[in-house]
């Protein structure tokens, strides 16, 4: 006849995880956890909300799974502290953060106060092909007709410099801002006085 589990004197016998010399709790009373909260604040997106806070102390062990977290009076978390282990992750204390210091006997506060003058000059060099084409002039433009799904990309007339041939290009590979807005404001001018000649 089997003994109930309540009348049993040892308490090993029922599989008590203490019992093993090998068993180590999850968290230990005192170490520190980030807790996952699904809920998030009315007006933001789950998804891009940030749901680990933390970190807390953990107060004691409640339950085999459970634990009491220690809150903080002033800030502002209102939930029941007794927690189940899926919802924690440990903190990880990272130790691999460098340690040497850079310049002998420059100290914390003196760390960022340095004087422009001793910084090093930019050592950036545009490339030589940097000017290579460069846009002359612009000609004229259009809108050709889409043969696919694709949208309609407006094109321009461009006259490079150095170059005999003007090419038809999309505006999107160009980056002459000031030529195009003296383009369109040419057009218009030229638009205006053609209307007002006819009429």
């Amino acid at each position: 006849m089997a003994v109930p589990v309540d009348e049993r004197s040892d308490p090993t016998e029922v599989g008590d995880p203490t019992s093993d010399p090998t068993y180590r709790p999850l968290f230990e009373p005192g170490s520190q956890v980030w807790l996952f909260m699904e809920r998030v604040k009315p007006g933001l997106t789950k998804k891009l909300a940030h749901r680990w806070h933390g970190p807390f102390r953990i107060k004691r062990k409640v339950e085999e799974f459970a634990y009491e977290l220690e809150l903080p009076d002033n800030a502002g978390y209102q939930f029941y502290p007794v927690v189940h282990v899926s919802r924690l992750k440990p903190v990880r204390e990272d130790n691999r953060r460098p340690t040497a210091e850079l310049v002998d006997g420059l100290g914390e506060d003196d760390r960022f106060d340095f004087d422009e003058e001793l910084l090093p000059e930019d050592s950036w060099e545009p490339e030589a092909g940097d000017d290579e084409y460069v846009v002359e002039a612009i000609l004229d433009d259009r809108w050709p007709i889409s043969t696919g799904t694709e949208r309609n990309q407006r094109e321009l007339y461009v006259k490079w410099r150095g170059y005999d041939d003007p090419t038809w290009e999309p505006v999107s590979n160009l980056s002459c801002g000031g030529l195009l807005f003296d383009y369109r404001i040419t057009r218009i001018q030229c638009y205006t006085w053609i209307e007002c000649d006819t009429a």
